[in-house]
This record gives structure tokens, C-alpha cells and sequence, in this order.
């Protein structure tokens, strides 16, 4: 969750800096947000790994949408590193899951 919220960070502030859209600021703020929630969720916090998971679904959706219709480069890039992301989350969710049923089994 780190890498994905310095990840827009970086590029939201980028596309702030050579743009001067205010709209640029959204990513910088969701990948706040992910860091904010990145520490609970390393201490194994379910709930706030779901809103973190789920903020990830719609910020992926809503850059590949946005990028295709404007065509830009660096929206596409986030929206690729917050895909990845998101993979990766829902790969570690199924994995923890397993985890429980087979430690469940051994009871």
C-alpha cells in the first residue's frame, strides 16, 4: 500500500507542478490517505485494509477512465501502478484467507 500512495503522490504532484490543475491534487491526496492507512493495516487491521482495498478499486477505476478520455500519460501510469496494486491486495487477501481455513482445519 506504500508504494502505490508514494507512487500517486509523486506523480499527482508532478502533474500539479507542469499542469496547474487543481484536479491534479486528487491523487496526492488518495495516496495520503493510503499512507494514513498503510500502518494499520501492517498491524493486521481488517477494516481498514478493506477501506484501503476498496479506495484502491475506485481511485483505479476513475484514473483509467479519466486518462483514456484525456489521453494522458501520466494518469495512465497511476492507473497501472494502482492496478498492480490492486492485484496484489486482492492475491494477499485470498492468500490470508487460505491461511485461516487451514489453521482452522488443524484445530
Amino acid at each position: 500500500m506504500t508504494f502505490n500512495a508514494m507512487v500517486l503522490i509523486a506523480l499527482g504532484v508532478f502533474g500539479f507542478v507542469t499542469s496547474g490543475s487543481p484536479t491534479a491534487l486528487i491523487a496526492p491526496a488518495v495516496g495520503l490517505i493510503l499512507l494514513g492507512l498503510a500502518i494499520p493495516v501492517k498491524k493486521d487491521n481488517s477494516v481498514a485494509a478493506h477501506i484501503g482495498v476498496g479506495l484502491t478499486g475506485l481511485t483505479m477505476i476513475m484514473f483509467f477512465v479519466v486518462g483514456a478520455m484525456r489521453g494522458n500519460v501520466i494518469i495512465i501510469l497511476m492507473a497501472v501502478v494502482t492496478l498492480i496494486a490492486f492485484i496484489f491486495y486482492i492475491s494477499d487477501f485470498m492468500k490470508r484467507k487460505k491461511e485461516r481455513e487451514e489453521n482452522k482445519k488443524l484445530e
